[in-house]
């Protein structure tokens, strides 16, 4: 595992593997990666069984938390209880998001 990460670094693997998600840490304790999603792209998460953050790097769009759609943007934060239903969507540009939550290593 880095102990230090640039996030264009972990951009270009997302480009160069087709993915919207890369865990950066994933330890006995805690999970923390980034998330983006290109306009029209599907989050497809499920709910976790731990308690997850966010923070939008950049873009905006909606997180649709049980049920409600919310407006997000660059520099809002999320909170999102364990085994709560979300998603991002509806974002006009791209979306990118740091996310961390306890680790079930």
């Amino acid at each position: 595992m880095k102990h230090i990460c640039q996030l264009n670094e972990i951009l270009s693997e997302l480009d160069n593997n087709d993915g919207y998600l890369r865990d950066f840490i994933n330890t006995e304790h805690i999970q923390a990666g980034i998330l983006r999603l290109h306009v029209n792209d599907v989050d497809t998460q499920e709910p976790h069984p731990v308690d997850e953050v966010y923070f939008v790097i950049r873009g905006d769009g909606m997180i649709y938390l049980n049920g409600k759609d919310y407006p997000i943007k660059e520099g809002t934060s999320i909170y999102v209880p364990a085994g709560t239903e979300h998603r991002f969507q509806r974002n006009s540009e791209d979306l990118v998001v740091f996310y961390a939550l306890a680790s079930g290593n």
